[in-house]
């Protein structure tokens, strides 16, 4: 732990930014890989059910962004908290922070059971895939308490150092996943509920790698019920920065939806072939977003720590880093798209539909780097209105729109293109917004 706020602190700006968010970003690639390997496994089972996958898929997101929301954003204040020599404080932001990961999860898992019919309707299941989605989220929804601490943790280690542990529980959980899977969808003739077991099984594995860190008491900051507060105190930094990346969760969670709800005309297939196509973007989005999560700590514990000359040296690093990433995965999705949708199904119709999709969802690509790296630099020197309003543009302020309008207009078509779309007015107001800062010379 003292070796990585050294690093931090004074080390080498490259193999800090490499150090933080390498873990991360194996950790959330884990994410991605659970539901990667449920859709691959259950594209087995039909097309109806790979599209009832997809309809459920929001949910998913949902609860990684109550992980997110509390981990990220306590995360990233305890950091600010430790660059500044504060570890009493330290200990009630970590304790604060799993209560209300817990408190709030619990709430969120308890009311989607009740209405889980008419959410499932809302977010666009068809006659055909509700029960098939019903029968998938039923079970899946379970696991969300599990998730939502796992995410927690994940990040909450990050912050004191720990970025090892983080990786090894998720790697755990998805080994576990792939191999439960197969066993439980085929050899046990569950079917779909089968992936959706396998996944509870496999996050409650993943947190209880996480938890031993603090029990056992190798962690720098203690846990302890008495620390938890619900003041504002503690709330507040903790939303400042946490709620701008939940926000980019949840609109991404209306922005499926609203896909899947728009496709729905077009038959289970789109559906199905908008789904897988959500799927592959997620993987490098997830790579991208792990890189952000170093880079966050990084610029936290700087800024807190006052030394100005690092925020700045590493920020204009992870810029190059994150756009040209971006710019490779676009070029491999567009050249490979037949074999990427291939891999989830043999149906001629969908692989029709997933690599048109596919190719609107790469060709901009390259500008999700961009956005993810400045909202967070944003967010973690004061810029917290700029940044907030940034991050709702990509799957809300201009996505949602272009939802409504661009269907209308194009059909099937305008669909597929409006995430490009939503991407290009996004990167038009974040350039705006980032040099408009840096004309004003502010001393970030």
């Amino acid at each position: 732990m003292n070796k990585n706020l050294v690093l931090m602190k004074e080390g080498n700006i490259s193999k800090a930014l490499i150090n933080l968010s390498l873990p991360t970003i194996i950790g959330l690639l884990i994410i991605s890989i659970y539901n990667f390997t449920d859709s691959l496994f259950v594209s087995g089972l039909g097309t109806e059910a790979l599209g009832a996958t997809s309809i459920v898929y929001p949910l998913i997101t949902l609860i990684l962004g109550i992980g997110l929301l509390f981990g990220n954003g306590g995360s990233a204040y305890i950091s600010q908290l430790l660059g500044a020599n504060k570890k009493g404080k330290s200990e009630k932001v970590l304790a604060s922070t799993i209560f209300y990961s817990v408190f709030i999860s619990l709430l969120l898992e308890i009311i989607i059971l009740i209405f889980l019919n008419p959410i499932l309707r809302f977010i666009g299941a068809t006659d055909t895939l509700l029960p098939l989605a019903k029968e998938y989220s039923s079970i899946l929804v379970l696991s969300f308490i599990f998730q939502a601490l796992s995410i927690s943790f994940m990040n909450l280690v990050r912050a004191e150092g720990a970025v090892n542990l983080s990786m090894y529980s998720q790697i755990g959980g998805a080994i576990l996943n792939i191999i439960l899977d197969p066993i439980f969808i085929y050899t046990f003739k569950l079917g779909i509920r089968g992936a959706a077991i396998a996944t509870v099984i496999s996050q409650i594995v993943s947190l209880v790698i996480l938890i031993p860190y603090y029990i056992s008491g190798k962690s720098y900051l203690k846990i302890s019920i008495k620390n938890i507060r619900v003041s504002k105190e503690i709330i507040k930094p903790i939303l400042v920065i946490g709620l701008p990346l939940f926000a980019i969760n949840l609109l991404q969670c209306m922005s499926i939806s609203l896909l899947n709800i728009f496709t729905a005309p077009y038959g289970d297939e789109a559906v199905a072939g908008v789904g897988i196509v959500t799927r592959i973007c997620s993987i490098p989005m997830f790579v991208v977003t792990g890189f952000s999560r170093g880079y966050q700590n990084f610029v936290a514990f700087n800024f807190g720590a006052k030394n100005l000359f690092r925020v700045r040296k590493s920020t204009k690093k992870s810029l190059i880093w994150s756009v040209g990433f971006c710019i490779l995965i676009s070029i491999v999705q567009v050249v490979f798209s037949k074999q990427l949708v291939s891999l989830f199904t043999q149906d001629t119709l969908v692989i029709k539909i997933g690599i048109r999709a596919l190719f609107a969802n790469s060709i901009v690509f390259f500008t999700y780097g961009y956005q993810s790296i400045v909202i967070v630099l944003l967010l973690s020197i004061q810029k917290e209105r700029e940044g907030f309003f940034l991050s709702l543009g990509r799957q809300g302020i201009f996505f949602i729109p272009l939802a409504f309008i661009l269907p209308k207009l194009f059909g099937l078509t305008g669909v597929i293109y409006v995430q490009a779309a939503a991407d290009i007015l996004t990167t038009l107001a974040t350039l705006y917004i980032f040099f408009k800062i840096k004309k004003q010379k502010l001393k970030y």
